[in-house]
């Protein structure tokens, strides 16, 4: 597993998409693999 999708399993799921904020079940953390493409790719900029 990568650094990244490890970020992303820790996350808890919060009702949204962490990335967009679109509404989700209370088990996924994304709404896509664009998002959580996105979110990987901003917590790399973000160090």
């Amino acid at each position: 597993m990568s650094e990244a999708a490890r970020v992303r399993q820790a996350l808890p799921p919060k009702g949204a998409c962490w990335y967009c904020d679109k509404p989700l079940d209370n088990v996924r953390r994304f709404c896509g693999k664009e998002c959580a493409d996105a979110f990987d790719e901003e917590k790399e900029y973000t160090r």
